[in-house]
């Protein structure tokens, strides 16, 4: 049976993976929030090991569908369903939360902006004024097109030429401002291109070595789930700088740290709990900022930071419905 044209069975540890990446960004913007400092302050990372894990995922996924006749613009569709009705549940609370603090007129033009995921790069500061971490699901649809139009088109060396060149304007990007939180604003939008690229094309290339049957370096699954949280929460006990410490993460431990976690063994009674935690990380991702950001008026005990992350967890769960990935599913070996 041809590998780049067969679906492949779920990789439950993935879904855990992908929900505690987007509960350590909720903690981030927790910290950040709230003004404390805390242990999650380099959890901006993980975005950057969502756009790896997606190009691995939908790679399994979605490629090989693409290849048979899905094409460019099923796949896009397929995208837009899953990802646009969270989004647009995170800009209406945005857009709830900023009443009676703006103009009625510029309100609704950024409502309609967001809505439409246009960014607004003349703006003084966010991009996305109304939900910051947008900008962030702007880039994954773009990758997705890329993909669809373009990278699956492509060979593994060409893949991992793109990949190569993605990682030399990452690191000048980091060096440039310091480190790798480039994205949200407008005056470091651009810098979010060389973040998505080299991830998302590198996640491609990783899908297409799994379905090849190079599957090695298994671990303990629930090492393999707590690894890449742990080495971020360690992260700033290093004696690096953060632009070196964030590219490090990023180039040289998220890829064999994803990798382990597709390879590890679950045992059946932990697949139902690994697939609740894939299940709330995209709305959580998409919804948190703004409901964080509203949350602040009922001040900032630590009671309310304790109570903020319950809520959202809670949010996402009702949400997820909604975004459920259908028949592009994370899929991996038989």
């Amino acid at each position: 049976m041809d590998t780049r044209t067969a679906p492949e069975p779920r990789l439950p540890l993935l879904d855990g993976l992908r929900g505690l990446a987007a509960i350590f960004v909720m903690m981030f913007h927790v910290e950040l929030t709230f003004g404390v400092s805390g242990p999650f302050s380099r959890s901006y990372l993980f975005v950057d090991f969502f756009f790896l894990l997606s190009g691995f995922v939908l790679t399994l996924a979605a490629e090989a569908r693409m290849n048979a006749g899905l094409g460019a613009i099923g796949f896009m569709r397929s995208r837009l369903r899953r990802l646009w009705p969270a989004i647009a549940i995170g800009v209406l609370i945005g857009a709830a939360r900023h009443l009676g603090l703006h103009e009625a007129p510029a309100l609704a033009f950024a409502t309609l902006m967001g809505l439409l995921m246009i960014p607004m790069l003349h703006h003084a500061g966010m991009i996305y004024p109304l939900n910051g971490p947008h900008w962030s699901l702007l880039q994954e649809l773009i990758a997705n097109l890329v993909h669809g139009l373009i990278l699956r088109r492509l060979g593994d060396s060409a893949l991992l030429a793109v990949a190569g060149i993605a990682a030399m304007a990452l690191v000048a990007t980091v060096l440039h401002f310091g480190a790798n939180t480039a994205g949200p604003f407008s005056h470091n939008w651009w810098g979010a291109l060389p973040r998505v690229a080299f991830a998302y094309t590198l996640g491609i290339w990783m899908g297409r070595k799994w379905m090849a049957g190079g599957r090695h370096h298994r671990a303990p699954w629930p090492l393999a789930l707590l690894l890449p949280g742990a080495a971020l929460l360690a992260l700033p006990t290093l004696p690096l700088d953060v632009a070196l410490g964030d590219l490090a993460m990023v180039l040289l431990l998220f890829p064999p740290l994803l990798w382990l976690g597709a390879a590890s063994r679950i045992p059946k009674a932990a697949a139902p709990w690994l697939a609740r935690l894939g299940a709330i990380s995209f709305p959580l991702y998409a919804i948190h900022l703004p409901m964080i950001e509203m949350m602040t008026r009922f001040g900032q005990s630590v009671t309310i930071q304790l109570l903020v992350p319950i809520l959202l967890i809670l949010v996402a769960a009702a949400i997820a419905p909604l975004t459920a990935p259908g028949k592009l599913a994370i899929r991996a070996a038989r």
